[in-house]
């Protein structure tokens, strides 16, 4: 199946060797985003504010010119009471003449430590992504987080949130306007975190399914294997798949994607 010319719902596979914004090999362009912020925590004990920056920018010029581009953003502070959490990610693809991939996605989380077992947390999101149908996605959600096991190897959380989702989904055809739907959706996740010398993974699988209608949920998963070249780089690679079985377009409903790359620290 195709849209604009590029398949949907096959495994796509990017390889990359990025340092700051320079991609050295990039096959695919970055075609669909998933959020998943339990990745994109930062490990830190220190009261104070980190972040990391991960991005590529391609130049190609074939049968025709295309850039592609591809761009995350992440702000931390964490202290013995309070989490703050920052996160932007963007992507494109395209040229003067066609846009392929146009992706943007803000997140905003806000957590307070109850105990040392728990901590509830409170998060505001602003997406879009028109290649999986999605024109404007807003959530606002509320929920505990838990962490089960803990020690200088292994850490292991769960988590649950409700969480209220405004969607403009994109025209399936030009002069027709896209459905807007508003509903309150569940989301579960378990989080396991590995970390040992340079090396460092971390796994975590979403459930999210509608409180009025569970047959309509999404599964998601997002797995990374850093390794730490010096203090400040990483290499990283990371595999992603997601399921939506009422998708806002009936072109994208499930994908997989395989990345790998540098991340830069500060």
């Amino acid at each position: 199946m195709k849209y604009r010319g590029v398949s949907t719902g096959l495994i796509l596979i990017r390889l990359g060797c990025n340092l700051g914004l320079v991609s050295l090999l990039d096959l695919t362009p970055l075609l669909v985003q998933v959020v998943n912020v339990e990745q994109t925590r930062l490990s830190s004990d220190s009261n104070s504010w980190t972040g990391k920056i991960d991005a590529t920018l391609q130049y190609q010029n074939f049968s025709e010119v295309l850039t592609n581009a591809t761009g995350r953003m992440t702000m931390q502070y964490k202290s013995r009471k309070y989490f703050v959490l920052g996160l932007g990610e963007l992507g494109y693809s395209g040229n003067a003449s066609v846009e392929y991939v146009n992706n943007l996605m803000l997140h905003l989380r806000y957590g307070y430590r109850m105990n040392r077992f728990s901590r509830m947390e409170v998060f505001h999101q602003v997406q879009r992504n028109p290649l999986i149908g999605i024109n404007r996605r807003m959530l606002h959600g509320l929920g505990p987080r838990f962490r089960v096991y803990a020690d200088s190897l292994i850490r292991f959380h769960l988590g649950t949130v409700a969480m209220h989702e405004t969607e403009l989904a994109m025209p399936l055809s030009t002069g027709q306007s896209g459905i807007l739907q508003l509903d309150w959706r569940s989301s579960s996740y378990l989080n396991l975190q590995l970390h040992r010398g340079p090396l460092e993974f971390s796994g975590t699988v979403y459930y999210q399914p509608l409180f009025r209608a569970i047959s309509d949920y999404r599964i998601s998963g997002q797995y990374s294997l850093s390794v730490a070249v010096s203090k400040r780089l990483s290499l990283n690679q990371e595999f992603t798949h997601y399921f939506d079985s009422d998708p806002p377009s009936p072109l994208a409903y499930r994908f997989m994607t395989y990345t790998m790359g540098l991340g830069y620290s500060f």
